[in-house]
């Protein structure tokens, strides 16, 4: 069981880094296409609309997830009847969350001039506000009338299936993307191209999903229970609460930037939450599997075993999260430098600051994946509307009192970030989970941040002997990878957390698993 567990687990991790390499790839190869034909305007305004439409899409939040929780248990004793009836229920709502989010996103579209501090930086040239608008609306909207399936596959442990589907669409996207920018140099056919692969991916991956568990047809009429029912209306409600503030950092920070500080600077900022969410997107692709094998595990070990367990996984965790942090903070400028031209590179507090907070969030992973295994979503419920508070306070009284610019928001969050998230988590994971005290996490990750700082010296110490050539990035980029894992080994080389990770490398690199 364990074994299978874990092959599950690393097929589904590999399959999904697989797939974020060449997406990665392509992104920046449309990126830069996309800079080099329309300008830091536009980018601007692929931002802004991206971001108010991440916050409307509130609507879902907390679904998702508690549906994946609520699939573990009748998918591991193969309850087809229980799975249809969820299904069934997770089908209705996401139509209709398509819908509303379409509805309330036609609302905005006479308020849109609003949320841009300066109508004169954008180009003369630019298609109407709102009909570009409406084609990210569209293509945000659709994404739910198929999408509710991908959740099944992922809680039955076959990730791997939508990674290689995304990967394919992708490449599909990519490919048109830029010939449209090449050959027309038009903004409006690049975001028809985006539609139609949402669109085209999420079709495939239900039918996928259809034919994976043939069962569904056959059940679709069946009504979900009370009891299923109401216990997803707790979690999904207690859920929207504890990702409010995730709405509000994602998307209503760069709306602040975009009406209060200037859409051409909302597009350069772009271009490093491009680089960090790349990252991030990286970073959840090889966490996110396990936690399908997480919610396995914990459902059949003791809070003992569960806890040892977290403390292996906050390593690798925390690992990964250095030397993401190290390679991101001293090669961003650089690179962004080198590729897209230094009218583009924000100073080096800036994007100190920006990396540091990728550092915060992502140092949060494993308690996140253990309280949704746990399904510990009533605890948290209240988090988020503190954490959205002190970010929009701190925001406007930087942005509106103290006149700062971008680094207004990157600083509120990460004040919120420091006060809520960082201690709340762990807290409610070690309180409710495995009922310990919590006091040795906070301890952890002092030490893993003190590891951090050094990692961080030493590479720019080292780094300053290389020059802003490619070459020299070639060098700075060695540094930056040698510099960090120098440094955990020499601090963590007899612990178990680390053994197990370097054995668990091993595995992966022999095929044993």
């Amino acid at each position: 069981m364990t074994t299978n567990r874990t092959r599950s687990s690393i097929k589904n991790s590999a399959a999904a880094l697989i797939g974020q390499l060449v997406t990665i790839i392509l992104n920046f190869a449309v990126r830069t296409i996309f800079i080099k034909t329309l300008g830091a305007a536009y980018l601007g305004i692929n931002g802004l609309f991206t971001n108010i439409l991440s916050v409307l899409s509130f609507a879902e939040i907390g679904f998702g997830t508690a549906i994946i929780y609520a699939m573990y248990a009748p998918l591991s004793i193969k309850d087809e009847v229980r799975v249809s009836k969820l299904m069934n229920y997770y089908a209705k709502v996401y139509e209709t969350i398509g819908t509303f989010i379409f509805l309330v996103g036609l609302v905005l579209i006479p308020f849109l001039d609003f949320f841009i501090n300066d109508l004169s930086e954008l180009p003369k040239e630019l298609p109407p506000l709102w009909v570009i608008y409406l084609l990210y609306l569209l293509n945000t909207s659709v994404s739910y009338f198929f999408n509710y399936k991908r959740s099944l596959i992922i809680a039955s442990q076959n990730g791997h299936i939508d990674s290689l589907n995304q990967l394919y669409f992708n490449i599909i996207k990519g490919a048109l993307q830029i010939g449209a920018l090449f050959i027309f140099h038009d903004f409006l056919s690049f975001l028809i191209i985006q539609i139609a692969c949402t669109f085209l991916g999420n079709y495939f991956i239900s039918k996928k999903a259809d034919k994976l568990f043939p069962y569904l047809a056959a059940n679709k009429d069946l009504k979900i229970d009370k009891v299923d029912k109401d216990a997803l209306r707790r979690n999904v409600f207690a859920m929207s609460f504890s990702k409010l503030g995730s709405v509000v950092i994602t998307g209503v920070d760069d709306l602040l930037i975009s009406k209060f500080v200037g859409i051409i600077v909302m597009g350069i900022y772009s271009n490093y939450l491009l680089l960090t969410n790349t990252i991030r997107i990286v970073f959840m692709q090889i966490m996110l599997p396990v936690t399908a094998s997480v919610g396995n595990y914990v459902a059949q070990k003791s809070n003992e075993e569960s806890h040892n367990f977290f403390n292996k996984l906050f390593f690798i965790n925390a690992y990964f999260a250095i030397c993401c942090f190290i390679a991101l903070s001293t090669l961003v400028n650089p690179f962004i430098n080198l590729i897209w031209g230094k009218e583009y590179v924000f100073s080096a507090l800036i994007t100190f600051l920006i990396t540091f907070n990728f550092y915060l969030d992502r140092m949060r992973i494993t308690s996140q994946i253990f309280i949704d295994a746990k399904g510990l979503f009533w605890p948290i419920k209240w988090k988020s509307l503190f954490e959205a508070a002190i970010n929009l306070s701190f925001s406007f009284y930087f942005l509106l009192v103290l006149k700062w610019g971008v680094e207004s928001v990157i600083i509120a969050t990460i004040i919120s970030n420091l006060t809520t998230n960082i201690w709340w988590e762990p807290y409610v994971v070690f309180k409710h989970g495995f009922q310990k005290k919590v006091s040795t996490y906070y301890i952890t990750i002092i030490k893993y941040t003190g590891v951090l700082g050094i990692s961080y010296i030493a590479a720019i110490y080292l780094q300053s002997f290389f020059s802003e050539s490619f070459s020299g990035f070639l060098g700075k980029s060695f540094i930056a990878l040698l510099v960090p894992n120098i440094i955990i080994i020499l601090f963590y080389f007899k612990t178990k957390e680390l053994h197990y990770f370097a054995g668990l490398v091993k595995n992966i690199i022999n095929k044993k698993l």
